[in-house]
Protein backbone atom coordinates (compact mmCIF):
# COMPACT_ATOMS: atom_id res chain seq x y z
CA UNK A 1 0.00 0.00 0.00
CA UNK A 2 1.61 3.86 -0.87
CA UNK A 3 1.40 5.59 1.72
CA UNK A 4 1.43 9.82 0.65
CA UNK A 5 1.89 11.90 3.71
CA UNK A 6 -0.51 14.76 3.08
CA UNK A 7 0.22 18.34 2.75
CA UNK A 8 3.65 16.83 4.00
CA UNK A 9 3.77 15.43 7.20
CA UNK A 10 1.15 17.46 8.59
CA UNK A 11 0.37 15.95 11.74
CA UNK A 12 3.84 16.83 13.08
CA UNK A 13 4.65 20.29 11.14
CA UNK A 14 2.75 23.20 9.72
CA UNK A 15 1.35 21.78 6.38
CA UNK A 16 2.18 22.25 3.04
CA UNK A 17 5.28 23.47 4.20
CA UNK A 18 9.06 22.92 3.80
CA UNK A 19 9.41 21.59 6.71
CA UNK A 20 6.35 19.35 6.74
CA UNK A 21 7.56 17.65 3.24
CA UNK A 22 11.13 17.06 4.85
CA UNK A 23 9.96 15.83 8.17
CA UNK A 24 7.65 13.42 5.77
CA UNK A 25 10.86 12.17 4.62
CA UNK A 26 12.72 11.47 7.27
CA UNK A 27 9.75 9.63 8.47
CA UNK A 28 10.03 6.98 5.78
CA UNK A 29 7.49 8.43 3.26
CA UNK A 30 8.34 7.66 -0.69
CA UNK A 31 5.34 9.79 -1.54
CA UNK A 32 3.29 13.12 -0.82
CA UNK A 33 0.67 15.31 -1.52
CA UNK A 34 0.34 18.76 -1.59
CA UNK A 35 -2.08 21.91 -3.14
CA UNK A 36 -1.04 24.83 -5.18
CA UNK A 37 -2.56 28.49 -6.15
CA UNK A 38 -1.53 30.88 -7.95
CA UNK A 39 -0.76 34.28 -6.76
CA UNK A 40 0.51 36.70 -10.07
CA UNK A 41 3.19 33.95 -12.03
CA UNK A 42 4.26 31.64 -9.37
CA UNK A 43 2.28 28.60 -8.34
CA UNK A 44 2.31 28.39 -4.05
CA UNK A 45 1.58 25.36 -2.27
CA UNK A 46 -1.30 26.05 0.50
CA UNK A 47 -4.26 24.61 0.80
CA UNK A 48 -7.50 26.80 0.93
CA UNK A 49 -8.57 29.76 -1.02
CA UNK A 50 -8.39 31.80 2.17
CA UNK A 51 -5.35 32.43 4.04
CA UNK A 52 -7.52 32.48 7.26
CA UNK A 53 -7.21 30.88 9.55
CA UNK A 54 -4.48 28.39 8.75
CA UNK A 55 -1.90 31.24 7.85
CA UNK A 56 -0.97 34.73 9.55
CA UNK A 57 -2.78 36.39 6.43
CA UNK A 58 -6.01 37.08 5.69
CA UNK A 59 -8.18 37.23 2.61
CA UNK A 60 -8.70 35.47 -0.36
CA UNK A 61 -4.74 33.85 -1.60
CA UNK A 62 -5.78 34.89 -5.45
CA UNK A 63 -6.08 38.59 -4.53
CA UNK A 64 -2.56 38.82 -2.83
CA UNK A 65 0.85 39.82 -4.49
CA UNK A 66 4.11 37.51 -4.72
CA UNK A 67 5.37 40.19 -1.87
CA UNK A 68 2.93 40.30 0.72
CA UNK A 69 2.61 35.97 0.34
CA UNK A 70 6.37 35.90 1.05
CA UNK A 71 5.66 37.88 4.41
CA UNK A 72 3.19 35.12 5.46
CA UNK A 73 3.72 31.95 7.54
CA UNK A 74 1.79 28.72 8.52
CA UNK A 75 2.94 28.29 12.11
CA UNK A 76 5.90 30.27 11.95
CA UNK A 77 6.94 28.32 8.33
CA UNK A 78 6.80 30.56 4.93
CA UNK A 79 4.36 29.32 2.18
CA UNK A 80 6.99 28.06 -0.24
CA UNK A 81 6.64 27.89 -4.26
CA UNK A 82 6.06 24.49 -6.24
CA UNK A 83 9.13 24.60 -7.54
CA UNK A 84 10.93 25.29 -3.80
CA UNK A 85 8.96 21.81 -2.74
CA UNK A 86 10.21 19.63 -6.00
CA UNK A 87 13.89 20.64 -5.58
CA UNK A 88 13.64 19.76 -2.27
CA UNK A 89 12.22 16.16 -2.85
CA UNK A 90 13.61 15.28 -6.33
CA UNK A 91 17.06 13.82 -4.68
CA UNK A 92 14.44 11.19 -2.97
CA UNK A 93 12.75 10.57 -5.76
CA UNK A 94 9.24 10.95 -4.39
CA UNK A 95 6.20 10.67 -6.03
CA UNK A 96 4.48 13.98 -5.74
CA UNK A 97 0.25 14.45 -6.11
CA UNK A 98 -0.01 18.36 -7.08
CA UNK A 99 -3.60 18.82 -6.43
CA UNK A 100 -4.81 21.98 -9.09
CA UNK A 101 -6.53 24.29 -6.81
CA UNK A 102 -8.49 27.39 -7.92
CA UNK A 103 -9.86 28.55 -11.44
CA UNK A 104 -6.34 30.71 -12.49
CA UNK A 105 -3.88 28.02 -12.00
CA UNK A 106 -4.76 25.16 -14.60
CA UNK A 107 -2.97 27.57 -17.12
CA UNK A 108 -0.17 28.32 -15.18
CA UNK A 109 0.72 24.52 -14.53
CA UNK A 110 0.62 23.63 -18.05
CA UNK A 111 3.16 26.13 -18.43
CA UNK A 112 5.26 25.07 -16.03
CA UNK A 113 4.95 21.32 -16.15
CA UNK A 114 7.55 20.91 -19.42
CA UNK A 115 10.06 23.34 -17.06
CA UNK A 116 9.68 20.46 -13.97
CA UNK A 117 10.55 17.85 -16.46
CA UNK A 118 13.15 19.57 -18.52
CA UNK A 119 14.90 21.77 -16.28
CA UNK A 120 14.25 20.45 -12.69
CA UNK A 121 14.48 17.03 -14.14
CA UNK A 122 11.58 15.52 -12.38
CA UNK A 123 10.74 12.07 -13.67
CA UNK A 124 6.86 12.00 -15.71
CA UNK A 125 6.48 9.41 -13.91
CA UNK A 126 6.95 10.90 -10.25
CA UNK A 127 4.08 13.38 -10.82
CA UNK A 128 0.55 12.66 -10.11
CA UNK A 129 -2.00 15.88 -11.15
CA UNK A 130 -5.07 15.61 -9.09
CA UNK A 131 -8.24 17.56 -9.05
CA UNK A 132 -12.06 17.98 -8.46
CA UNK A 133 -12.40 19.66 -11.04
CA UNK A 134 -11.86 16.90 -13.78
CA UNK A 135 -12.62 19.22 -16.69
CA UNK A 136 -9.14 20.70 -15.72
CA UNK A 137 -7.51 17.00 -15.79
CA UNK A 138 -8.85 16.65 -19.15
CA UNK A 139 -7.20 19.94 -20.66
CA UNK A 140 -4.05 18.77 -19.15
CA UNK A 141 -4.08 14.93 -20.31
CA UNK A 142 -4.99 16.81 -23.54
CA UNK A 143 -1.81 19.07 -23.82
CA UNK A 144 0.48 16.17 -22.36
CA UNK A 145 -0.97 12.30 -23.17
CA UNK A 146 1.80 10.65 -20.96
CA UNK A 147 0.76 12.67 -17.72
CA UNK A 148 -0.66 10.90 -14.65
CA UNK A 149 -3.88 12.42 -13.52
CA UNK A 150 -6.35 11.62 -10.64
CA UNK A 151 -9.77 12.43 -10.11
CA UNK A 152 -11.26 13.08 -6.87
CA UNK A 153 -14.08 12.02 -5.86
CA UNK A 154 -16.22 13.14 -3.12
CA UNK A 155 -19.26 10.22 -2.85
CA UNK A 156 -20.25 7.09 -4.95
CA UNK A 157 -21.22 8.58 -8.70
CA UNK A 158 -24.28 6.21 -9.88
CA UNK A 159 -21.40 5.46 -12.97
CA UNK A 160 -19.00 4.63 -9.96
CA UNK A 161 -15.71 5.07 -11.13
CA UNK A 162 -16.43 5.72 -15.13
CA UNK A 163 -14.84 9.23 -15.09
CA UNK A 164 -11.58 6.45 -14.84
CA UNK A 165 -11.84 5.72 -18.41
CA UNK A 166 -13.30 9.10 -19.60
CA UNK A 167 -10.28 10.69 -18.81
CA UNK A 168 -7.39 7.74 -19.31
CA UNK A 169 -6.60 8.25 -15.44
CA UNK A 170 -3.73 6.62 -13.58
CA UNK A 171 -5.67 6.27 -10.64
CA UNK A 172 -8.77 7.79 -8.79
CA UNK A 173 -8.81 9.22 -5.39
CA UNK A 174 -11.86 8.72 -2.78
CA UNK A 175 -12.89 9.74 0.28
CA UNK A 176 -12.75 7.67 2.66
CA UNK A 177 -16.36 8.14 4.15
CA UNK A 178 -17.53 6.98 0.01
CA UNK A 179 -15.12 4.32 -0.38
CA UNK A 180 -17.45 1.24 -1.47
CA UNK A 181 -15.87 -2.26 -2.41
CA UNK A 182 -18.20 -1.70 -5.32
CA UNK A 183 -16.31 1.53 -6.39
CA UNK A 184 -12.82 -0.04 -5.74
CA UNK A 185 -13.78 -3.14 -7.32
CA UNK A 186 -15.13 -1.13 -10.59
CA UNK A 187 -12.08 1.76 -10.89
CA UNK A 188 -9.57 -1.83 -10.73
CA UNK A 189 -11.76 -3.01 -13.63
CA UNK A 190 -10.75 0.19 -15.38
CA UNK A 191 -6.97 -0.29 -14.84
CA UNK A 192 -6.50 2.52 -11.88
CA UNK A 193 -5.41 2.41 -8.72
CA UNK A 194 -7.20 3.46 -5.41
CA UNK A 195 -5.99 5.81 -3.29
CA UNK A 196 -8.11 6.96 -0.56
CA UNK A 197 -7.64 10.37 1.63
CA UNK A 198 -7.55 11.26 4.43
CA UNK A 199 -6.84 8.35 6.26
CA UNK A 200 -5.25 8.36 10.51
CA UNK A 201 -6.77 5.33 12.00
CA UNK A 202 -5.43 2.35 11.87
CA UNK A 203 -8.51 0.62 12.03
CA UNK A 204 -9.52 2.30 8.91
CA UNK A 205 -6.50 1.22 7.53
CA UNK A 206 -6.78 -2.27 7.68
CA UNK A 207 -10.54 -2.15 6.49
CA UNK A 208 -9.05 -0.40 3.31
CA UNK A 209 -6.07 -2.79 2.88
CA UNK A 210 -9.19 -5.84 3.05
CA UNK A 211 -10.95 -3.66 0.06
CA UNK A 212 -7.80 -3.75 -2.14
CA UNK A 213 -7.24 0.25 -1.97
CA UNK A 214 -3.63 0.78 -3.25
CA UNK A 215 -3.11 3.56 -1.49
CA UNK A 216 -3.57 6.13 1.52
CA UNK A 217 -3.28 9.60 2.14
CA UNK A 218 -2.41 10.33 5.87
CA UNK A 219 -0.96 13.17 8.11
CA UNK A 220 1.14 10.73 10.27
CA UNK A 221 2.96 8.53 7.04
CA UNK A 222 5.68 6.76 9.89
CA UNK A 223 1.94 5.03 12.02
CA UNK A 224 0.78 3.74 8.71
CA UNK A 225 4.52 2.61 7.59
CA UNK A 226 5.02 1.00 10.65
CA UNK A 227 1.35 -0.53 11.18
CA UNK A 228 1.36 -2.30 7.97
CA UNK A 229 4.96 -3.69 8.28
Amino acid sequence: MKIFAHRGASGYVAENSLAAFAKSIELGATAVELDIHLVEDELYVFHDRRLEPKSSGFGLIEMMTKAQIEQLSVDGEPIPTLIQVLQLLRPHNTLVNIELKGLACLEAFIALYPKLLNELNYPADKLLISSFNHPFLAKVKQQFPSALIAPLIEGVPLDLAAVVTQLSAYSIHLGLSFTTQEMVDDAHLRGAKVYVYTVDNLQDIDMLKRMGVDGIFTNYPDRAIQHLR
